[in-house]
C-alpha cells in the first residue's frame, strides 16, 4: 500500500470519525432538549394544578364569606332590630326613672351592635365589594375599622385611577382586609394607612401599620391561616412583600399586575 493510499485511508477514517463524532453529540443534544421540555411542562402542568387548587380554595371562602354575611344580614341583624324596637317601646311605657334608664342604654348597645353587625355583612360580602369601586371598598373597610375597633385610619390614593376586574378586586381587597386585620389584632397597632397606587399595568397597595411587628425573616415559615391567605391570593394576583421589625411596625406591600 502506497502513502497515497494510506493518506486516503487516513484522512477518510477521520471524516468517518468526526461525523461519528457529531452524529452522537447531536443525538446528546436533542435528548437534553427533549428531557427540558419535559421538565418544562411538566413544571407548567404543577403551576397550572397548583393555581387551580388556590382558585377553588378562594372560592369555597369566597361562598363562607357570603353565607355569612347573608346569615348576618338575614337573621341576626333582624332578630336584633326587632329586639331593639321592643326596647324602644319599654323605655317608652317604662315608668321608674332607673329602669328607663338603663333601657336606653341596652337599646344604645343593641344598636351599636346591630351597626356593627351590618358593617361586618358588607365587608364580608363579595358581591358587594363588586359594585363598588376599589377605592371606596377601601375607605368602607378603614371606616368600619375606625368605628369598631377605634383606630386611626387613613387612605392615600396616587395616579389615574381604575378598577382591575371584578376578580382581582376582590382578591386584593382581601389581601389588605387580612394585612388590616392582622395589624388591629395582632400587631396591635393604632394607626393603619393604606397608600394606593395606580401605574399603567399595575397597581401597588401598601398597607402600613405602627404596631409591635414581628421578625418578618419568619413569614415564609408561618403557618397562620391568615399569612397564608395573603401570599396565595398574591401569587394569583403578582407579588407580595412582607417588611417588619419587632417593635418598628409593619409594611405590606402588594405589586398587582394588570392589562391597562
Amino acid at each position: 500500500m502506497n502513502p497515497s493510499e494510506i493518506a486516503i485511508i487516513l484522512i477518510v477514517g477521520t471524516i468517518a470519525l468526526l461525523v461519528f463524532v457529531v452524529f452522537i453529540v447531536l443525538i446528546i443534544i436533542e435528548y437534553r432538549r427533549r428531557q427540558v421540555k419535559h421538565i418544562t411542562e411538566k413544571l407548567e402542568l404543577e403551576h397550572l394544578y397548583k393555581q387551580e387548587v388556590l382558585q377553588t380554595q378562594l372560592e369555597v371562602q369566597e361562598q363562607s364569606f357570603k353565607y355569612v354575611s347573608e346569615e348576618i344580614h338575614d337573621n341576626i341583624a333582624q332578630t336584633l332590630s326587632l329586639a331593639r324596637i321592643k326596647l324602644f317601646k319599654a323605655t317608652e311605657k317604662a315608668i321608674d326613672e332607673r329602669a328607663k334608664a338603663n333601657l336606653e342604654t341596652t337599646t344604645e348597645l343593641v344598636g351599636n351592635a346591630l351597626d356593627g353587625l351590618r358593617g361586618l355583612s358588607h365587608v364580608l360580602n363579595g358581591g358587594l365589594v363588586s359594585k363598588l369601586t376599589l377605592k371606596e371598598s377601601l375607605e368602607k373597610e378603614l371606616r368600619y375599622v375606625h368605628e369598631v375597633n377605634e383606630r386611626t385610619t387613613e387612605l392615600i390614593v396616587t395616579g389615574d385611577a381604575y378598577e382591575p376586574g371584578a376578580e382581582k378586586k376582590l382578591m386584593l381587597f382581601r389581601i389588605v382586609q387580612e394585612a388590616i386585620n392582622n395589624a388591629v389584632k395582632h400587631g396591635q397597632a393604632s394607626k393603619i394607612v393604606v397608600r394606593l397606587a395606580y401605574e399603567p399595568g399595575l397597581i401597588n397597595v401598601s398597607i402600613i401599620d405602627n404596631g409591635k411587628g414581628f421578625d418578618a425573616s419568619k413569614v415564609a415559615d408561618s403557618k397562620g391561616l391568615g399569612m397564608t391567605n395573603m401570599h396565595v391570593r398574591a401569587q394569583l394576583l403578582g407579588d407580595i412583600n412582607v417588611a417588619s421589625a419587632e417593635g418598628s411596625g409593619t409594611t405590606i406591600t402588594i405589586n398587582v399586575h394588570t392589562n391597562e
